[in-house]
């Protein structure tokens, strides 16, 4: 882990070299656009449009909520193997949604890039094969999954936008989030059952 080129690199955060993308619901109609560096995260408000940060990973379309993204680094600012980078003094725990979604892993040690994700109470890091860009879409353009999506990826996925003549799947952040919610829960569980026992 290179925690002094991560922290050398931390300014660059939300400074991502942003594809702007206007999606409407006819896939042949996407415009792409490239747009200047923006300083500024994306942080929409309850009353704007959903926005999701694009990416590929595995070879298939993801998305992010773009809200819960606090920045985007490549391997060479985090180093390899991706372990819990230290970016601006904040950890990032790493997590392998390669592993979790059983999706081909041949790409990881090519260019890559690292997502940093955040919410109220759990950060980490995804390596991802390609960023995209931020995807602004209507409420009716979130389309639910269809039926053959009946197992335990119903939980990994909460719904599915049009993208690139195909659809990426919205991860469902509280699945994303899900080991490092029951690391912490099970951690307090055991401080508080030592705490009796002492």
């Amino acid at each position: 882990m290179r925690k002094r080129s991560a922290s050398r690199y931390a300014e660059s955060f939300g400074l991502i070299d942003e594809i702007r993308i206007l999606a409407e619901n006819d896939p042949e109609s996407v415009i792409m656009s490239p747009s200047a560096k923006r300083e500024e995260r994306v942080s929409p408000t309850s009353t704007s449009q959903p926005h999701f940060l694009i990416t590929t990973i595995g070879g298939r379309y993801l998305a992010f909520e773009a809200e819960l993204v606090q920045g985007v680094l490549t391997n060479e600012e985090v180093g390899l193997p991706l372990h819990d980078p230290v970016v601006q003094g904040i950890p990032y725990r790493a997590i392998d949604l390669v592993e979790r979604l059983h999706l081909p892993c041949e790409w990881l040690l090519g260019k890559a890039s690292v997502v940093l994700l955040a919410d109220e109470r759990s950060r980490g890091c995804v390596r991802v094969q390609k960023v995209h860009g931020i995807l602004e879409t209507h409420g009716a353009q979130v389309l639910s999954l269809p039926v053959q999506f009946r197992g335990p990826e119903r939980r990994w996925y909460r719904g599915m936008i049009l993208f690139d003549r195909s659809v990426a799947l919205v991860l469902n952040t509280a699945w994303v989030f899900e080991e490092q919610v029951e690391g912490v829960e099970s951690s307090t569980m055991s401080k508080g059952i030592s705490s009796i026992a002492a």
